[in-house]
C-alpha cells in the first residue's frame, strides 16, 4: 500500500487575550488612540456576543465565512443604548474576534467604558447582574443574496420563510452596537468572562495561555480529543479554517 504524505500550509492570524487587563489597555490605546492613554485602573471592560451565523428576526443571516473578516470593522465603532443615536456613545468597541459557541460562529467584541464616567457603575451593575443581557448591531451592506437563487431577494420574487433566507453581502461598515431589550439575532448576549471558556473554539490558547515563537503541527481537532494520553502532554492553539476544527499543537516542554 502507497503511503501519500502532503502537506498544506495557510497563514493563520491569532491573537490571544487572556485576564491580562494591561493587554487589553494596550489594544484599547493602540485601537482607539484616545488622546490621553488609558491604564487598567481607569476603565472596565466586558464583552458582548453581537452576531452569528443564525437566521434573524427579518429572515437575514451573516455568512459564516464573511465573520472573520467582518470582526476587524466592529474596532473602534461606538456602543449605545438601544439604537438611540440622538446621544452620545456609553463605550466603544476596540477588539473583536470570531469564536465558536454552541454549534454556532459568533463575533466576539470587547468594548470599554471609564470608571469615573456619569453612570459607570450602574452600567457595570446591570450587565454584570443580568439586567442589560442582549446586544444588536446597525451597519451597512451592499444588497441581500436569496438563499435560494443567489439573486437580489428584494427582485428575485422569492419570499423569506422558514426554508429561504436571504445574506447580507458586502457588508462595508459597522455604524454601531447597541444593548437593546431583545436581539434579532437569538442568544445574543453581554458577559464579563473575558477569557475564553473550555468549551470555545478559538485562537485562544488552551494550555497555558502563553505565546511564544515556537514551531507547531496543524493537527484535525479529532485525533487529540480522541487521544487522551496525547492531549496531556501538548500545548497549543485551537484554530478554524474553511468551517473545520484544528489544533495548532507541540508537545510541551
Amino acid at each position: 500500500m502507497k503511503i501519500i504524505s502532503t502537506q498544506q500550509t495557510a497563514e493563520l492570524s491569532t491573537s490571544v487575550v487572556n485576564s491580562n487587563l494591561q493587554r487589553y489597555i494596550d489594544l484599547i490605546n493602540k485601537n482607539i488612540k484616545p488622546p490621553t492613554p488609558v491604564t487598567v485602573s481607569e476603565v472596565i471592560i466586558r464583552a458582548m456576543y453581537i452576531i452569528s451565523d443564525s437566521v434573524n428576526s427579518y429572515g437575514g443571516q451573516f455568512d459564516r465565512a464573511d465573520l472573520p473578516s467582518m470582526a476587524k470593522l466592529f474596532i473602534d465603532s461606538p456602543v449605545l443604548i438601544g439604537h438611540d443615536k440622538s446621544g452620545l456613545p456609553i463605550a466603544r468597541n476596540f477588539w473583536a474576534e470570531t469564536v465558536e459557541k454552541n454549534d454556532r460562529l459568533w463575533i466576539k467584541t470587547y468594548f470599554y467604558w471609564l470608571k469615573k464616567a456619569e453612570g459607570a457603575e450602574k452600567l457595570r451593575l446591570n450587565i454584570d447582574s443580568g439586567i442589560y443581557k442582549e446586544c444588536s448591531v446597525s451597519f451597512t451592506y451592499g444588497f441581500p443574496e436569496c438563499s435560494a437563487c443567489g439573486k437580489d431577494i428584494r427582485n428575485c420574487g422569492h419570499q423569506v420563510s422558514k426554508d429561504i433566507s436571504f445574506y447580507y453581502r458586502e457588508v462595508d461598515k459597522i455604524l454601531e452596537t447597541s444593548l437593546v431589550y431583545r436581539g434579532s439575532i437569538p442568544d445574543t448576549m453581554l458577559t464579563n468572562q473575558l477569557a475564553f471558556g473550555k468549551n470555545h473554539s478559538s485562537s485562544a490558547a488552551f494550555s497555558n495561555g502563553k505565546e511564544s515563537s515556537k514551531c507547531y503541527t496543524f493537527t484535525p481537532a479529532h485525533h487529540i480529543v480522541n487521544s487522551p494520553v496525547i492531549s496531556q502532554n501538548i500545548e497549543g492553539f485551537r484554530a478554524c479554517l474553511n468551517g473545520g476544527n484544528f489544533l495548532l499543537v507541540r508537545k510541551k516542554g
